[in-house]
């Protein structure tokens, strides 16, 4: 994801404090690091009261995300002196990708939490707010309809799709359209060749794998970021407007009723995107 230039954000290792370290690390040299936006290092996508998804990774002693890590690790969520979360969280992440912890939490109320992993030194800060202080749609939302791209059409998006051998096949329909159909909706909104962070992955390949085994009453749609980044115009497309993103990729899945059941911010692999898709049906 390009920074500056698009206006949309390039994620580092998260917020990070010295405390007193947690006895018997999982593997020598590995910290926290977070892949999503905290409120710290940009502006936190994590609200109170529903169950919310950050992404971490393991840094390595050379300060880049590790590859060699352990199949789950153990963390803890707290707010002051009150524990939110407490437990095993599952390695995720695509072949060849880096390999990423989705913590799912619900906190209870805005403010700050400290994240801290078993046997990880210091702790992670995250900054909660509330749902309607944010543009980002939430579960339980009505999906957002616009025109996107599509073949027929382009509505002024040049490429439509940056996948590296042409126009992915998600591109027959709107989002608008989608919508108005009578089965779920499956929506990707992501540049794959454009993409810059370090845990991005193939979203789009996972999304394309999956959409192939859906009943056909599904509509799934890929949505592109920038308007002609090819001619080096880094303007942001009318779907990346309407879902109030400054981050890609994003999975939004809605069910026949056109209301939100999963979304997928930041990363996703194959095990994370079937059970985005199994929740609308």
């Amino acid at each position: 994801m390009i920074g500056a230039s698009g206006g949309l954000v390039l994620f580092a290792c998260g917020s990070e404090e010295s405390v007193v370290p947690a006895p018997a690390a999982p593997t020598g040299g590995l910290s926290l690091g977070a892949r999503f936006a905290d409120g710290f290092q940009a502006p936190t996508v994590i609200t109170a009261g529903t169950p919310q998804r950050a992404p971490y990774v393991l840094i390595g002693a050379d300060g880049w995300p590790a590859t060699e890590v352990p199949d789950q690790i153990e963390l803890t969520v707290t707010s002051g002196d009150q524990v939110v979360f407490a437990g095993t969280v599952g390695r995720h992440g695509e072949p060849n990708a880096i390999p990423y912890y989705p913590l799912v939490f619900t906190p209870p109320a805005t403010g700050d939490y400290s994240v801290r992993g078993t046997g990880l030194p210091g702790r992670h800060r995250l900054r909660v707010t509330d749902a309607d202080r944010l543009g980002l749609i939430q579960v339980g939302d009505p999906m957002r309809p616009v025109e996107s791209p599509t073949l027929a059409d382009p509505h002024g998006v040049n490429p439509i799709c940056t996948r590296s051998d042409g126009p992915c096949p998600l591109h027959q329909v709107t989002v608008a359209e989608a919508i108005d159909r009578p089965g779920p909706t499956a929506m990707l909104i992501s540049t794959p060749r454009f993409c810059q962070t370090d845990v991005c992955g193939p979203a789009l390949e996972v999304l394309i794998a999956a959409a192939g085994s859906l009943d056909p009453s599904w509509s799934v749609v890929h949505a592109e970021v920038y308007v002609a980044p090819e001619d080096n115009d880094f303007g942001l497309t009318p779907t990346v407007a309407a879902y109030d993103l400054s981050f890609e990729p994003s999975l939004v899945v809605a069910d026949t009723d056109g209301i939100v059941t999963a979304i997928l911010h930041f990363t996703m692999d194959t095990p994370e995107v079937s059970a985005a898709l199994e929740s609308a049906t």
